[in-house]
């Protein structure tokens, strides 16, 4: 049975990957340190940090960070396209995460952008909590 952060990824991949609106973005399993350009526009999902505070002697709520990071060349409206960008991932994560056992609510949105030669390049990073309770380890 894969791992609850793998499952969140996955699922979240899958959804990005199927909506029309992200048509031609290569989703990555995991994120390059160094990213060419010919190899944009790129979009991961990533689970870099999680807060676990023991809430019973069975289970403890776990505060996942996911993270969506999305990559892309433009013309000056870059920042433009990628809040457009971020309305569709916003409503795509919420939709595949929530459900009556696990909260989910973006806390932040970066777009940070830069010319590169003639043309611009924007990256989109969005950060989601995952609320969750898991049973807890220290017992087992």
């Amino acid at each position: 049975m894969p791992h609850y952060r793998s499952t969140y990824r996955a699922v979240v991949r899958a959804a990005l990957a199927a909506t029309p609106a992200l048509a031609g973005i290569t989703v990555l399993r995991v994120w390059p340190g160094s990213i060419d350009a010919a190899a944009l526009p790129i979009l991961g999902v990533l689970t870099p940090q999680e807060p676990s505070v023991l809430d019973s002697q069975n289970s403890s709520e776990r505060r996942t960070l996911l993270q969506v990071a999305l990559r892309r060349e433009g013309g000056e409206d870059i920042e433009d396209r990628l809040d457009e960008d971020s309305a569709v991932i916003e409503a795509l994560v919420l939709a595949a995460l929530r459900s009556p056992e696990i909260g989910v609510a973006l806390e932040e949105t970066t777009i940070v952008s830069h010319s590169q030669s003639r043309a611009y390049v924007g990256t989109l990073v969005m950060s989601f909590r995952v609320l969750s309770w898991q049973p807890a380890s220290i017992f087992s």
